[in-house]
């Protein structure tokens, strides 16, 4: 029998039901697909003036692509701070980062 299907409970002891949440149900906050708040990506999206409508897709995707590229820039400036022997990244670190990878180019002059 599969854990995540729904199974039904009486509610006030008259037979009422309402669907009682398994064990592997996908909707706590530690399955969530992404950590980023979709409502505030979808904001951001729509302050461009180009975006007039935005789905639910291409928000999940700008969500998650934002995710692992601060997840990527933030191992490699933690990298830099190991490599300098301290547990706290510094802002040289982030400036290495930035210097490494011609990718990151368009993040040069940002902190200042």
């Amino acid at each position: 029998m599969d854990s995540e299907v729904a199974t039904e409970t009486p509610v006030n002891g008259q037979g009422d039901t309402k669907p009682k949440r398994g064990a592997g149900d996908n909707h706590t906050k530690s399955n969530r697909i992404t950590r980023l708040p979709l409502t505030r990506i979808k904001n951001i999206m729509k302050t461009d003036p180009d975006v007039t409508l935005a789905s639910q897709e291409s928000v999940l995707l700008i969500a998650k692509a934002t995710e692992l590229f601060l997840d990527h820039f933030a191992k490699m400036s933690y990298s830099h701070t190991a490599r300098s022997k301290r547990k706290t990244i510094k802002r040289q670190d982030i400036d290495l980062s930035v210097e490494a990878l011609d990718a990151y180019a368009f993040l040069e002059g940002m902190l200042e």
